[in-house]
């Protein structure tokens, strides 16, 4: 009982004082308790043990440890997959601080939830858990979240099934050749891939053709992730290169990412933000989004890479961008080849500062319903727009100015105009109202775009939530994986944060 203990030590500490038998052995009662189910000596469930469906895992834990003992974080399981064997629907396993190798501590064979009953996977603290061993899921997994945890490994990651969280995990490398990703999402296999969110990870590391592939997957969310692609993938046949593709996939989203500082030296680059539809799958590439997306310093001097390009052989329709940032690539948004395209794109922020490489603005010369509006196109060495076109947007320093309604030739720069930081255009500037119908020209990411934790569907998966953006969420862990870990020292790994690489992209500093 909770007064016991107190009673207990101001009775042996008191000058003086007589010792109770009576308090002693309830002392040493209490103890006992506390060494085999973890409680503290006042009953209390919390301390070092855990809830009746909470297990530990730790590199010093003994897998002779039964799932009942392993409930203590002093008593853990040794390793990831006899650990794995406790979960039931709700319960949870904590993984200790450590590296987790072996295919004893592959994150495979997984036992799923139930709707309302996830199973939890995380570190117990975010961030000091390195899986190299891997994770490869079978397509009838269910109800899984998976948290902090940093999974590095040459043969990249497979995810499938659905109903999947994975909240603050890095993802890093991939193989060196074939036919492969950092990290997979979908199958040729089975189409059932479906219903997954990736809220504030990030992914880089050599290694995969893509960052992240979508594949045969539908109802995928990508919520507030940073992305590079960092090579080291060796082609053999020209295939495409990219950061993130939403390949044969319908209604998947992506929201609030950044795709930056590629490292410039792959032929085969196609695009940070890619979206592919291939006839020899039966899926299509239907009703995806862009919104609040940011692509920057991606350009290859060896390809005609873009900041988002749609590709393939098979029509693709009712896609949407929105407030989207796509500098420093060949061309801003590509949807020139030879199949369909439909897409509304509206408030877009598009140019070059390197001006060192000769590209286009938007290209699309493929069919399907296009409409741009409320867009920026500044910088270009090639045309603003070719093979479309678009309304209310200015054109500024680019090879050649093509002409729209509510097109305008002046400047977007600097406070009057209102272009001073590339994710946003400030409340006093002339685009701020230049739209359409009074509507802003130029990006604006300031608020993080979704309820946090939900699926797309679910209450608030879609609404700008009003709670700022920046500075940008988990950046310190962000830039020491990323960076200093990764002994990275380029790009936004050579300045103080994340957010202040972006906002200071033209010069101003940052406000944040």
């Amino acid at each position: 009982m909770p007064g016991a203990r107190t009673t207990y030590e101001a009775d042996w500490n008191r000058p003086g004082g007589r010792f109770s038998s009576v308090l002693l052995l309830a002392g040493i009662a209490s103890l006992l308790i506390a060494c085999v189910t973890g409680a503290d000596a006042g009953g209390n469930g919390a301390g070092r043990g855990a809830p009746a469906n909470t297990y530990y895992v730790a590199p010093t834990g003994s897998n002779f440890n039964s799932c009942a003992t392993a409930r203590n974080a002093l008593t853990p399981k040794q390793t990831i997959q006899s650990g794995l064997g406790c979960l039931a629907p709700g319960g949870t396993l904590i993984i200790r601080d450590g590296t987790y190798s072996g295919s004893a501590n592959a994150l495979r064979r997984l036992p799923n939830g139930s709707p309302g009953k996830y199973i939890t996977v995380k570190a117990e603290n975010e961030g000091k858990v390195i899986i190299t061993a891997g994770l490869e899921m079978d397509h009838t997994n269910a109800y899984l979240i998976f948290q902090g945890l940093r999974f590095q490994d040459s043969e990249g990651r497979i995810i499938l099934g659905n109903h999947l969280k994975f909240f603050r995990n890095e993802f890093k490398g991939g193989c060196p050749s074939g036919n492969c990703a950092n990290t997979a999402v979908g199958t040729n296999d089975f189409n059932d891939t479906a219903d997954i969110l990736f809220e504030d990870n990030w992914w880089h590391g050599a290694g995969g053709r893509y960052n992240l592939l979508v594949y045969n997957a539908n109802r995928v969310v990508v919520r507030r992730g940073v992305i590079r692609h960092d090579g080291g993938w060796t082609d053999t046949k020209g295939d495409p290169e990219a950061g993130l593709n939403f390949y044969n996939s319908t209604t998947c989203s992506a929201r609030n990412v950044i795709i930056l500082d590629s490292n410039l030296t792959y032929h085969t680059w196609q695009s940070a933000f890619y979206s592919v539809h291939m006839s020899d799958s039966p899926n299509a590439n239907t009703d995806n989004s862009w919104l609040g997306i940011i692509a920057l310093n991606n350009a290859s001097p060896k390809s005609d890479g873009a900041g988002l390009r749609f590709d393939g052989n098979a029509s693709q329709s009712n896609h949407v961008v929105k407030d989207a940032v796509l500098w420093d690539a060949f061309s801003g948004m590509n949807v020139s080849y030879h199949s369909s395209v439909g897409v509304t794109a509206s408030g877009l922020t598009i140019g070059q500062t390197k001006r060192g490489n000769i590209g286009v603005g938007i290209q699309g010369r493929s069919r399907g319903d296009k409409a741009f509006a409320n867009v920026i196109i500044a910088n270009m060495n090639d045309a603003d727009l070719s093979g479309v076109s678009a309304t209310f947007f200015y054109t500024f320093n680019n090879g050649s100015t093509s002409s729209g309604a509510g097109r305008s030739t002046s400047s977007p720069f600097g406070a009057r105009a209102g272009l001073l930081y590339l994710p946003r255009i400030e409340a006093t500037g002339a685009l701020k109202t230049a739209g359409l119908g009074g509507s802003q020209i130029g990006a604006q990411i300031v608020n993080r775009i979704g309820a946090a934790g939900t699926l797309r569907g679910e209450t608030g998966w879609d609404g700008d939530t009003g709670v700022p953006l920046w500075p940008f969420p988990n950046e310190a862990r962000i830039m020491k994986e990323m960076c200093t870990d990764a002994r990275i020292t380029r790009g936004f790994c050579s300045d103080s944060s994340l957010t202040h690489y972006i906002m200071n992209y033209l010069g101003n500093g940052s406000p944040y």
